[in-house]
């Protein structure tokens, strides 16, 4: 079986058929490796004259054993197979399609795999790894990211059979990139689902996740299966309303008629749907959101334009601007205020002009920006992020070669507040070989770290 790379093994990693079956076995050593095991779920239903979907899902952390419990209620309903490994792979994302194909090639050499019916699912790096995967292997059928995805419709079209679902957390980092592919219209035959969910965890409730599993495996289903899975959703739909999460549980229950209209009675999604319509904590949770997205686009464009241009022209008289709005954002995010919208809101923003800043910082860094655009960018990431050691660092090291001791002296300060200790390492940041003799320098170091190379007494 050819899947990213060609990979051959002897033998079969274990006897599938004396595992137990309908559970999560937590630990099973990978074929040919003494350190690496992966968790498994078979369904009930399982028997090794029949063939089966599988989900493999990459948990960034290594926890095989919980990311795939994470998806038995989806795997016990469409009879599916889920494997997670229990190791985390590679930083390096070419060795880590590496990585995912030994597992990949190991199951299917191990059980009874239907391999037109393969899904790669992940939750951050590990939704990357899964849907680079589906552009680079016409043997995925399926992905499951999940708050962020990889989608290059040029690459997709070598990949013609692959279909994603997307899950996407209301305050996540990737959240307005998530939400852009779901309006690309160029995009709707292959997104077979789209879900927006609210977590205190990075991973959505099984419930979703089932949702997920079960757009996929639904065009291959035959009646019955449908009903089931219908009456699945539809309960977990209640389950969200009587949760509380009425936003979440009206857009759900409203998918379900696209979904299922030409196939189930819809009368008690309907029935359900009206309801939380006329829920008066839904109408309120409505109106505040409404209130919300509307102040968020006006921001979120004053975002997206001014850091291109303050990039590009090094603009410091905007710097001012820049830390306003994230003190702003910093304020509502650390709110306990009851408008949880706000706070969801300014998590967004905060996370995508991070996002944007980090980006442009590496495109810069490594492409000739000018002496003005560097610090720019450092000093900009300082007002982001106040605990980015490393922007200080550099911001120190710019101030130092432009000879401006007295913002290389005050952004050593702010550093050290943020908790820094490498002590021999503020002797060595390049370009202050002045600087670092001098009293003022020694003064600030010994405050914070009790001592000092030079000006000791």
């Amino acid at each position: 079986m050819r899947l990213l790379v060609l990979l051959l093994f002897c033998g079969v990693a274990t006897l599938a058929q004396d595992l137990q079956k309908g559970v999560v076995i937590p630990a099973i050593q990978l074929e040919n490796s003494q350190e690496k095991s992966y968790a498994l779920y078979l369904p009930n239903s399982y028997d090794v004259s029949q063939t089966y979907p599988v989900v493999f899902v990459f948990d960034d952390s290594g926890k095989g054993a919980a990311a795939v419990q994470r998806f038995t209620i989806g795997a016990s309903l469409t009879e599916s197979i889920v494997v997670g490994p229990n190791y985390a792979l590679s930083d390096s994302l070419n060795v880590s399609l590496k990585q995912s194909a030994v597992l990949i090639n190991a199951i299917f050499n191990a059980y009874a795999v239907d391999q037109n019916k393969v899904i790669l699912s992940g939750e951050g790096r590990g939704g990357l790894i899964a849907s680079t995967s589906a552009h680079l292997s016409q043997d995925v059928y399926g992905v499951i990211a999940i708050n962020d995805v990889f989608i290059d419709e040029n690459l997709l079209k070598k990949s013609p059979k692959a279909r994603f679902v997307i899950l996407n957390n209301d305050a996540g980092e990737s959240y307005y990139k998530l939400k852009a592919i779901d309006n690309r219209f160029s995009f709707r035959e292959k997104l077979l689902g789209y879900y927006e969910y609210s977590s205190s965890d990075t991973w959505p409730d099984a419930g979703y996740l089932s949702a997920a599993l079960v757009d996929l495996i639904m065009p291959m289903a035959d009646q019955a299966q449908v009903e089931s899975f219908y009456a699945s959703d539809l309960a977990f739909g209640e389950l969200l309303y009587r949760k509380r999460k009425h936003l979440e549980a009206f857009t759900f229950l409203t998918d379900l008629k696209k979904q299922y209209k030409k196939q189930i009675d819809l009368k008690d999604q309907k029935e359900l749907l009206r309801e939380v319509r006329a829920n008066t904590t839904f109408k309120v949770k409505r109106i505040q959101r409404n209130e919300v997205s509307f102040d968020e686009q006006l921001l979120l464009q004053d975002f997206t334009y001014f850091i291109q241009e303050d990039i590009e022209k090094a603009y410091f008289d905007n710097l001012g601007w820049w830390n306003y709005q994230m003190e702003a954002l910093d304020t509502k995010i650390d709110s306990t205020a009851a408008n949880g919208q706000e706070r969801k809101s300014a998590l967004r923003l905060k996370s995508y002009v991070k996002g944007k800043v980090e980006e442009n910082y590496d495109l810069y860094s490594q492409n000739n920006a000018s002496f003005e655009q560097l610090l720019f960018l450092n000093i900009l990431r300082t007002l982001i992020q106040p605990d980015n050691q490393e922007a200080f660092l550099n911001v120190i090291s710019l101030s130092a070669k432009e000879g401006d001791t007295n913002a290389a002296l005050f952004y050593l300060e702010e550093l050290l507040r943020t908790g820094y200790s490498d002590y021999e390492s503020l002797y060595t940041i390049e370009g202050t070989t002045a600087v670092k003799i001098t009293e003022e320098w020694n003064q600030v170091i010994k405050a914070y770290l009790g001592k000092s190379k030079f000006y000791n007494n």
